[in-house]
């Protein structure tokens, strides 16, 4: 059975930024061997080590494609393609949810937490508790109503 498996995600990120990560961790936690890539728009890789015949293993081989497309207010999709490399695949959901939870999730995640960290020159600001008035992030007395925060 021709088994294709595809997760899609809109990130936070510019496509540039999440090409750089996406390669990054591929080559890193996951040990992937890059085939094929032309930046920011595209990768192809091979993963896994183990070759079980229960079809739901993590880390079973698989040829991944990753397609990056550029959105709009400096957002990307991210549409990840994942196929084993064996042919014969058993439990194609327990396969795609094992695959999901224990991978690509973790680099969806990855893409989230680095979008919504704020920029570096960018000041964190919070509410106050009593009054409502917006406060930098470092100040620990109000400006609005002299509260001490």
């Amino acid at each position: 059975m021709n088994v294709n498996v595809i997760y899609e995600e809109n990130v936070p990120l510019n496509i540039e930024k999440t090409y750089e990560i996406t390669l990054q961790w591929l080559n890193g936690t996951h040990k992937a061997k890059i085939k094929k890539s032309n930046p920011p728009k595209f990768i192809e890789a091979k993963q896994g080590t183990v070759m079980a015949n229960t079809g739901h293993d993590p880390n079973w081989k698989k040829r991944i494609r990753i397609n990056l497309y550029e959105l709009e207010g400096s957002k990307t999709l991210i549409r990840v393609e994942a196929s084993p490399l064996s042919r014969n695949v058993l439990r194609v959901e327990k396969l795609k949810k094992s695959w999901y939870d224990g991978l690509f999730s973790h680099l969806f995640t990855l893409l989230y937490e680095v979008g919504s960290q704020p920029k570096q020159n960018e000041i964190l600001t919070r509410v106050c508790p009593y009054c409502g008035s917006k406060i930098e992030d470092d100040i620990e007395t109000c400006t609005s109503c002299g509260t001490k925060i």
